[in-house]
């Protein structure tokens, strides 16, 4: 399957948490956005709770805008917006407020396409489900919104089957240093340069074998919407 990125997508995602969509979609949006596309990403919570168990024991905490401050640093200079719709993260519904929250960003920002979590994502977090859900809900009343695509989670155990692949080999390096940079998250895993790097030259073995190439780095994404329109033809 292939999505043409082009100049005249007005690209949207919509996270839960201030990291979630440099881990999916970091090098997508740099290839939109550097393709002429308007790309802002929307993120649902601060993520001032984000905070380990053990490091909340020690008595660490987080300002509401700590985690919003080091990703506005990660897109800085790539033409890429951030906007925060400012809820509590830890305890999101899909309900009204977060649904009508949502629609008004999409609407206002004339979204073509929508990137956001998987809807069905294993033990992927409770936020980043609650999110996916409420971003499909919000996108069906929102005519211009004609292709929606789901980041794969990056759980160790999840039910997401790829059938998108962006190839973001230009931009491997900055996501690497993009996820480092949120000190804020030090020491997870999942932000390792080791665990960005495998995660994407999986899919050069597991999804393309015939023509698996060690030096190329992907996101994994799958649609649940995507309008091919058809060719334009000239009048006869």
């Amino acid at each position: 399957m292939s999505i043409a990125l082009t100049a005249s997508a007005r690209v949207v995602a919509v996270v839960a948490h201030p990291d979630d969509d440099l881990l999916m979609f970091y090098g997508t949006l740099r290839t939109w956005s550097d393709a002429g596309a308007t790309v802002t990403v929307i993120v649902a919570t601060h993520g001032a709770n984000g905070v380990s168990v053990a490091d909340r024991a020690a008595g660490i905490t987080l300002n509401p805008t700590q985690r919003l401050v080091e990703l506005g640093a990660c897109y800085q200079d790539t033409g890429i917006a951030v906007e925060c719709l400012d809820f509590e993260d830890g305890a999101l519904e899909a309900d009204r407020e977060l649904v009508t929250a949502i629609e008004t960003a999409l609407t206002r920002l004339r979204c073509t396409v929508l990137l956001t979590h998987a809807p069905h994502g294993g033990n992927d977090h409770q936020d980043h489900r609650a999110v996916a859900r409420a971003a499909l809900n919000a996108a069906a009343r929102v005519p211009t919104c004609t292709t929606i695509l789901h980041g794969k989670p990056h759980a160790p155990h999840h039910d997401f089957t790829t059938s998108v692949l962006v190839d973001i080999t230009p931009y491997i390096d900055d996501k690497v240093k993009a996820l480092q940079a949120h000190a804020s998250q030090a020491g997870r895993y999942y932000l390792t340069e080791d665990y960005t790097r495998w995660r994407a030259t999986g899919p050069n073995w597991s999804l393309l074998p015939a023509r698996a190439d060690s030096e190329r780095s992907f996101e994994e994404l799958a649609p649940s919407l995507l309008l091919l329109d058809p060719p334009t033809h000239p009048a006869h």
